[in-house]
C-alpha cells in the first residue's frame, strides 16, 4: 500500500489528495502495469487514447510530427508525469505523437471509465486534470499571440516552450531551415542571425537540419515576465 501511495503522489494528477483518499482509490481500483524496453513504442501518433497513461519509471521520447511532416518536435519524458491527459476526452482523443521508450520504462494505466469514476469522486483529482487541460487549451491562443508580435528569439523561444514539458530533455526540432523561416514569416538572413545568437550564448545549438535546445530554462527567461508564467507550461 505504501509504495503505491507513492506512487500516486509523485503523479501531477494526484496532487493534493489526502493520504486517506489514496488508500480508497487503491482498494478500489484496478491498476494495470506494463513495462517496455528501450526502443519499444508506448503509443502511436493517431492511436485511440481508451486509456489514462502515467510515467511512473524510466523515461520517453514523444515526436510530434506537422500534417505535411516537414517540422517535428521530440523531446524525452520523464517519470513521474502522465502521457497526453488532453486526449482522453472532447472531439479529438487521438495521441497526437508517437511515444516510445528510451530506457527500462514502467507504464501505469487506468481505462477510461475507471479514471471518470475516480473525477466523480475525488475533486482535487478533477480539479488538476482541468488545471492542465486549461493551461494546454490556453497555449494554442498564447502561440498565437506571440507569432504575431515580438523578435525571432521570443518566437522561436515561446513556440518550443509551448510543444514541450517544463522537465523535458533532450528536446529537439528537426526540419530544414528554410521551413522554419517561412513558417515564422521572416527572412532567412534574419533567422540564422536569432539562431546564432542563440548558439553564442549557450542555450542552443543548430545544424541545417536540426535545432537542439541546450538550455529550456534560460530559452524561457527570454520571454517577458507575463508571457514567461508557469501556466505557459504545464
Amino acid at each position: 500500500m505504501d509504495s503505491m501511495y507513492e506512487v500516486l503522489m509523485q503523479l501531477p494528477l494526484f496532487q493534493g489528495v489526502s493520504r486517506t483518499s489514496i488508500s480508497g482509490i487503491i482498494e478500489k481500483t484496478k491498476f494495470h502495469f506494463l513495462k517496455y524496453k528501450p526502443g519499444e513504442v508506448v503509443v502511436s501518433r493517431g492511436e485511440e487514447c481508451t486509456h489514462l497513461k502515467f510515467l511512473i519509471s524510466g523515461s520517453v521520447r514523444s515526436e510530434m510530427v506537422n500534417k505535411n511532416g516537414k517540422i517535428r518536435v521530440s523531446e524525452v519524458l520523464h517519470a513521474p508525469n502522465v502521457l497526453a491527459p488532453n486526449h482522453m476526452f472532447g472531439r479529438n482523443t487521438y495521441y497526437p505523437a508517437d511515444i516510445y521508450a528510451v530506457e527500462d520504462t514502467g507504464i501505469m494505466q487506468l481505462d477510461k471509465q475507471t479514471f471518470v469514476n475516480i473525477l466523480q469522486s475525488e475533486s482535487i483529482v478533477l480539479i488538476n486534470l482541468l488545471n492542465i487541460i486549461s493551461r494546454r487549451s490556453q497555449k494554442s491562443i498564447e502561440t498565437f499571440l506571440s507569432l504575431s508580435s515580438g523578435s525571432v528569439k521570443e518566437k522561436l523561444a515561446f513556440w518550443v516552450l509551448c510543444f514541450t514539458q517544463r522537465r523535458s530533455t533532450d528536446i529537439k526540432v528537426i526540419c530544414k531551415q528554410k521551413d522554419l523561416y517561412s513558417f515564422f514569416g521572416v527572412q532567412r538572413s534574419v533567422f540564422v542571425s536569432a539562431l546564432n545568437e542563440l548558439k553564442d550564448e549557450g542555450i542552443i545549438d543548430y545544424t541545417t537540419r536540426e535545432i537542439m535546445i541546450l538550455d529550456r530554462d534560460r530559452l524561457k527567461a527570454l520571454l517577458s515576465e507575463d508571457t514567461a508564467d508557469e501556466d505557459v507550461e504545464e
